[in-house]
């Protein structure tokens, strides 16, 4: 059930009027029954094999808590990780041999038939930080529907943002619908809508042709493609991620921001601060830290942010493109740390910002050839298509729109204009912003697209 379509329309409206319609003691059951709904949606029998997941962490949260013995950390981590790799490297492997007809063993001929359980890496990531932070002693108590409802919270449940119980727990029994929160979640459901449906699907539209068939393109149309997937990828991700943090709001919960201004860092490291948040900060604490973190020798941490960076390209996706994605981001960062230490905005000149907000987005769009390509093979073939002279060119007089207002955006949420500066003005934008968009989608009767982090 995707947030921009009409069946998640219906689906809200029928779980926000009941859920402020009964009485506070029984709203968390009201989201559990609802968010067990939206996943079940999907797949019945992934549900069935995702609540036993819950189940099992549960347990060993408990047995964590009452025995200390570092048997049930172990265990919970362990399950954790076994069920991701099975199902997103170790069955994917098996199905690739054999559709290419290297492995024909009969009773697994129904593994390929198997797909990804829908948001496996976000709900795996958030109970491994629970079984850890309940060994480090964060907590003292888990009741059961509480981290039912933690872990399966349906605005956040398929694409994150990755949240920590403290993130949470606090709001569960506290749930209030304010003027404040119906103001910010409809604008955060309008920018979700903007980003996800005008900006990034219409990119898609006009680049999706050009990593097709790269070579009958120019060599402009392959450099302007790089630069629109990334704002394709950050309208897709950002917008998903503000749909989901406005149907929150709506619902009297504000889960944590997961992008700000991202392709106006100065930096490396300020752009990891910025983009996908609560997976870099979850790779800091759960995985950065205790490697060590900045306690090691230059050799070292230089290492670490290798490693760290390319699990977290391995956690994107399976094939060994995404695995170079994040090796190289690493040694990026590495490289700014060893010739720049750590870059300080403050202390740049504007010319000096400009300079550094264009060298870190350049990196990032030829990066992200990475993470939108499978094979090397096939990335050679679209770069070397940069050499054309000739060929078709992806000029459209939407293109040049859909980037400028792309970049705009990244202003407004740098300058936090709609928290600041037009907050007072707020009762007659929305109505106003609700008008052109609907207007707007409307007319460009564009079908229903998935959201590219589901497929992780």
């Amino acid at each position: 059930m995707l947030f921009n379509s009409i069946d998640y329309l219906y689906f809200f409206i029928a779980c926000y009027s009941i859920y402020w319609i009964l009485p506070s003691q029984f709203r968390k059951y009201v989201l559990i029954i609802f968010s067990l709904l939206f996943y079940g949606y999907w797949s019945g029998s992934f549900l069935i094999h995702f609540v036993i997941f819950i189940v099992l962490s549960h347990f060993c949260v408990l047995g964590i808590l009452k025995t200390r013995k570092k048997i049930f950390l172990y265990l919970g981590v362990g399950l954790n990780l076994l069920n991701l790799c099975f199902f997103k490297y170790i069955l994917t492997y098996l199905q690739y041999l054999m559709k290419e007809g290297e492995l024909s063993i009969p009773f697994l001929q129904s593994l390929s038939e198997f797909v990804l359980p829908l948001a496996i890496s976000f709900y795996t990531f958030q109970m491994i930080a629970y079984i850890v932070d309940a060994w480090r002693g964060k907590f003292t108590e888990s009741p059961f529907m509480n981290f039912l409802l933690f872990i399966l919270f349906f605005p956040q449940l398929i694409a994150g943002p990755i949240m920590r119980h403290d993130d949470f727990y606090g709001q569960i029994d506290n749930a209030k619908l304010n003027v404040d929160f119906l103001q910010r979640g409809i604008l955060h459901i309008i920018s979700g809508l903007v980003k996800k449906v005008l900006i990034a699907d219409q990119l898609a539209k006009i680049i999706n042709p050009v990593y097709m068939n790269p070579g009958e393109y120019d060599g402009i149309s392959i450099l302007l493609t790089t630069v629109a997937f990334s704002f394709q990828v950050y309208g897709d991700f950002s917008g998903y991620t503000d749909l989901a943090r406005g149907s929150a709001f709506l619902l009297g919960y504000e889960i944590p921001e997961n992008f700000r201004s991202p392709f106006l860092s100065v930096s490396f490291s300020e752009l990891w601060s910025r983009w996908h948040y609560t997976l870099s900060t979850w790779i800091r604490d759960y995985l950065y830290i205790p490697l060590g973190g900045n306690r090691v020798s230059e050799i070292r941490y230089n290492i670490n942010t290798i490693v760290v960076m390319s699990l977290s390209g391995l956690w994107h996706g399976n094939t060994y493109t995404f695995f170079l994605w994040g090796f190289f981001h690493g040694i990026f960062l590495s490289i700014e740390r060893i010739v720049f230490g750590k870059p300080d905005r403050k202390s740049m000149s504007f010319g000096k910002k400009i300079l550094a907000v264009l060298w870190i987005f350049a990196i990032f769009c030829i990066l992200a050839t990475f993470f939108r390509i499978d094979s090397l093979n096939k990335i050679y073939i679209f770069w070397s298509s940069a050499l054309n002279q000739t060929g078709k060119f992806i000029y459209r007089p939407d293109f040049w729109g859909l980037l400028a207002v792309s970049y705009l955006l990244q202003v407004l949420e740098f300058k936090n204009y709609f928290s600041d500066k037009l907050k007072p003005y707020v009762n007659w934008i929305i109505p106003v912003l609700i008008f052109l968009v609907y207007f707007a989608i409307i007319k460009i009767e564009s079908p229903v697209e998935t959201f590219i982090y589901f497929q992780f």
